[in-house]
């Protein structure tokens, strides 16, 4: 920790007058900054001795893009004064389909089926995001089969094209196909062009507003969530291109496959601390899977209950990086769009669905949940709302339109024998990002090429690390979002109220039989894939349905991570 000093009440009652004024015009749905709607001040916390943060807290959603979360967070007549915004609005960005143009375009219907949108969900693995990104389907064959069984080169684009971001709704038609077995109607492909406006996601749309937001973050990959996972914290795959592949879920826990380092085990070699958090529901960690050569002899001492965040954030005793995992199994709260639904009629006879419920309000209320935690730590000698950075952000695009082309990427060492012959030489989707400290001015816009290698980049200038890879190497890090030398307060920070959210009967365990049966969502099967792995188990033992995945947790997966 670096020596606090205090500043003078006058440059309180002066900085509390200017915040007001600029927070209320940042903020969206006539909200007001937190001072605005109180009365006593608390006591100021003490103030670091420089700009920056000592602590860091990452939590990391599943599969939106930007244009999709956040494309219409700034009207063109509604932008901070003197800045750009790469939105939706600000051009006419359309997909060719069947029946004609489909427009980029604000969700609309019930409330329920918009936060549940799209629906069903788009394709998400490296040949899927080729047709998207070029358009290409090559060979034809590949059109309306599952990836698995699509043939070389997996549509990937002749050398030298150019990503014109036009073969989304393509795309989700193909998918629609492999997946449902019917061709989709006009109203049904035309939801992959669809966004959210920032009235239907409220606590997103503040802290976007009223703190940084990136415009230019890209994911690592142009695929799936293990993939820019690994990324993330290793900045590589070790050469793989999708979460299963042919050779299934093993991969990611052999030693000879994926032996490489992570940033976590960089801070653990320093002595510093750090923490991967997860909701104990789910019993077992996707980050501890996915670099489980590296990770695994921490399983026990650095992987910890939700539960045991909430109480460190309270007491002050958060470690210098904190990773947040969102509940991905039952009642998952990871934004991920639905894949299936199963609907049965309950005791008192109403119809109930379950499987493809994915409310993105509970995405919602995790993310007010973890920022308010922040916002009211307040132990002055230990982490607090102070000294303490939370990036907001997702692992991939999820097949949903955005109308920014990748850019290229440093690969991240030699590329030779890699899944799908992919050279890792350009980055995936842009997707949301969102950084939130009391050194970040309300209405900041970053337009910085960014990408995942961000947080080891910045991890390793902080505390001296080595790079891991050549693509963490040239990373810009997330020191940009500093841009105050007087910190706000955090009575300066907005409250979020997250909306309502429904009723899951997918929580919980174990279930009734008719839920018991519901299908696993995309996420939930994967990381339940890699626990079959781990346990060395046949692949038919792999859980498709709630019941399974519960059965699978309780015998195979407790007592793997956290203390026993």
């Amino acid at each position: 920790m670096t020596a606090d000093k205090k500043p003078p009440e006058t440059s309180r009652r002066g900085f509390l007058k200017l915040s007001a004024a600029a927070g209320a015009g940042a903020l969206p749905l006539g909200s007001q900054p937190a001072q605005a709607q109180a009365g006593e001040l608390p006591p100021l916390l003490p103030v670091p001795g420089k700009p920056g943060f000592d602590h860091l807290v990452v939590l990391m959603f599943e599969n939106r893009s930007f244009d999709n979360l956040l494309g219409y967070l700034y009207p063109p007549d509604r932008l901070p004064t003197g800045q750009t915004f790469d939105g939706i609005p600000n051009g006419n960005y359309a997909n060719p389909s069947p029946e004609g143009a489909i427009p980029a375009h604000i969700y609309t219907g019930p409330t329920d089926t918009i936060m549940d949108s799209p629906n069903p969900d788009p394709g998400e693995e490296y040949p899927h995001v080729n047709t998207q990104l070029f358009g290409t389907v090559d060979p034809p064959g590949n059109a309306h089969v599952n990836y698995i069984d699509m043939s070389a080169p997996f549509n990937a684009p002749p050398s030298g094209a150019k990503a014109e971001m036009q073969g989304f709704v393509t795309d989700y038609i193909n998918n629609f196909v492999a997946t449902q077995g019917r061709q989709p109607t006009k109203e049904e492909f035309a939801v992959v062009m669809g966004s959210f406006s920032p009235e239907m996601l409220p606590v997103t749309s503040m802290l976007a507003h009223e703190f940084a937001v990136y415009d230019a973050w890209f994911c690592a990959v142009p695929s799936q969530t293990f993939c820019n996972r690994a990324f993330f914290h290793a900045s590589t795959s070790s050469g793989f291109v999708v979460n299963r592949g042919k050779a299934g879920y093993g991969k990611w826990m052999d030693p000879k496959a994926n032996a490489v380092p992570t940033i976590f085990n960089r801070l653990e070699e320093k002595g510093l601390s750090w923490a991967v958090y997860f909701d104990e529901s789910q019993v077992v960690s996707l980050t501890g899977f996915i670099n489980g050569p590296a990770l695994e002899p921490l399983w026990k001492t650095r992987f910890k209950p939700m539960k045991q965040f909430y109480a460190d954030v309270a007491a002050g005793t958060l470690p210098a990086y904190a990773f947040v995992e969102p509940r991905l199994i039952f009642d998952h709260n990871d934004m991920h769009p639905p894949v299936a639904a199963y609907t049965f009629k309950g005791a008192d006879g109403k119809e109930v669905k379950v499987g493809g419920n994915s409310d993105v309000r509970a995405g919602e209320k995790l993310l007010s949940d973890v920022y308010m935690a922040i916002r009211n730590s307040a132990t002055p000698a230990g982490s607090n709302a102070m000294n303490t950075m939370l990036l907001v952000t997702f692992d991939e695009h999820g097949g949903i339109h955005d109308h920014v082309p990748p850019p290229a990427a440093a690969a991240p060492g030699p590329m030779t024998d890699t899944e799908m012959g992919f050279k890792f030489d350009r980055l995936g989707v842009r997707v949301p990002a969102i950084a939130i400290s009391a050194y970040t001015r309300a209405g900041t816009i970053i337009h910085d090429e960014m990408h995942h290698a961000a947080v080891v980049a910045t991890l390793c200038n902080k505390f001296g690390l080595e790079p891991l890879t050549a693509r963490d190497a040239g990373a810009r890090d997330i020191t940009n979002a500093i841009n105050l030398t007087e910190p706000r307060q955090p009575w300066d920070w907005p409250e979020t109220t997250p909306q309502y959210v429904p009723p899951n009967p997918e929580k919980g365990g174990p279930f009734s039989p008719e839920a018991g049966n519901a299908p696993l969502s995309p996420p939930a099967q994967a990381l339940m894939g890699a626990l079959v792995a781990k346990a060395k188990l046949p692949e038919s033992d792999e859980p498709k349905t709630y019941d399974e995945a519960w059965a699978l947790l309780q015998t195979v997966g407790k007592g793997l991570f956290g203390e026993a």
